[in-house]
Order: C-alpha cells, then structure tokens, then sequence
C-alpha cells in the first residue's frame, strides 16, 4: 500500500466530519471510545454499519446526507480508542453510503459499507 501525505486545512481530528481541500470525499474520523475532554458522541461501528452522531452544531450534516448528489464518497477512518495503538493514528475502513438519520441535535446517521 502506498502511503500519501494530504494537507490539512482545519483540524479534521477535532471536527470527525471533514471535507479535505481537492478531493471528492468527505472524510469521516471516529473514535468509539472518546476520551474525557471531548464530546462523548455514540458512535459505533458493527460489522459493516456505522452509527455516529454528527457534530453538534449540524455544520456538516448536508455533506453526509448529500454526498451522493454531490459526488462525494464517505471515507471512514476509525479506531476505538485513541490509544490503541501507538501513534494514535486510525485505521481506513473504507467507502461508506447514507442509509438514514434521525434528528437531533446531534443527528443520528447510519452508513453502510459500500458493496455489501
């Protein structure tokens, strides 16, 4: 697998739900587990369906709900803890697609692995 290096404009850690500058996804950073000085969303990923709540504010909420109408691919990187593994780093699970969601605030999205 070759690794890449892609810039960053924001904080896409912080934020979980991020539109990278020059590409055609949104890239989606869950971590199950939070830890105390972050918001304690529920999200979980269960075999190949994920269910996250989306950022409190909405800001980003049309990007996941619309990706399709506008091109876009979800692109999930997840890990269940920040500390599993050493570098802190997630894990890239894939192409996701918008099944549902429930309002909130937050809103509840499911997605489904793409191909399944």
């Amino acid at each position: 697998m070759r690794r890449t290096r892609t810039r960053f404009d924001g904080d896409p850690y912080n934020t979980g739900i991020f539109r990278p500058a020059g590409h055609e996804s949104v890239w989606l950073f869950i971590t199950e587990q939070k830890t105390s000085d972050r918001t304690p969303y529920e999200d979980q990923l269960s075999g190949e369906d994920l269910y996250f709540e989306g950022q409190t504010q909405g800001r980003t909420d049309a990007l996941v709900r619309e990706h399709r109408d506008r091109g876009l691919e979800l692109l999930l990187f997840y890990r269940h803890r920040k500390d599993e593994r050493p570098d802190y780093s997630f894990l890239y699970e894939g192409v996701f697609e918008y099944v549902s969601s429930e309002s909130g605030p937050p809103t509840r999205f499911h997605l489904r692995r793409q191909g399944t």
